[in-house]
């Protein structure tokens, strides 16, 4: 039996990834170090944590970010053998601004060594890799606008990304605005029976 919460204490912004027999779960940490907690079950049930993956300088400086800044909404994925790990660091977010520069890290084992950082791009936050079966995958996130006469919450973006030299290719592309309910935050893409 499955009792909630999954997971006690501060978990924000879970993403959940299955590899193989293996179920992480990766979560925020805003101004709090290590960044970037991941937990592992076998049964959805029992879970131990592994800690904070970006544990060292080099991996995340959260030197200078505001309370609630930092490490916001992760995202985890696996393919070509290793993990990837795409985070943004949320660096000001005074006055309607923020500063939004995303990541993207991978490693071999789930415990590491993770690799240096690779900056993605500034547009927004909630970042999330996608790996199709035809070896494409693609960057998803929600564009922040932080011009005064917009809307903050400006859709969900889509762009190519290469995983042999971790960079993006092409150009973004909107691919939603939300609906008339609100904003539309947290992309995930997934393929499910085809």
């Amino acid at each position: 039996m499955i009792n909630n919460p999954v997971l006690r204490g501060f978990e924000p912004d879970p993403v959940i990834l299955r590899v193989g027999d293996d179920f992480y779960i990766a979560t925020s940490t805003f101004e709090w170090y290590p960044g970037v907690r991941i937990h592992h079950s076998r049964d959805l049930v029992n879970w131990r944590s592994l800690g904070g993956v970006l544990d060292r300088t080099r991996l995340l400086d959260l030197s200078g970010v505001p309370d609630s800044g930092g490490i916001w909404a992760p995202g985890l994925s696996y393919a070509d053998g290793l993990f990837h790990l795409v985070f943004t660091v949320v660096d000001t977010y005074a006055e309607g601004w923020k500063d939004l520069p995303n990541h993207v890290t991978t490693a071999a084992s789930i415990e590491g060594p993770w690799s240096d950082p690779v900056p993605l791009h500034g547009r927004g936050f909630d970042v999330s890799l996608f790996h199709d079966d035809d070896g494409r995958s693609w960057l998803l996130n929600m564009r922040f606008d932080w011009r005064p006469d917009r809307e903050g919450f400006a859709g969900i973006e889509i762009q190519g990304y290469d995983r042999t030299t971790r960079s993006l290719l092409g150009e973004p592309r909107t691919i939603t605005t939300g609906t008339s309910a609100g904003g539309a935050e947290g992309p995930h893409l997934y393929r499910r029976d085809g």
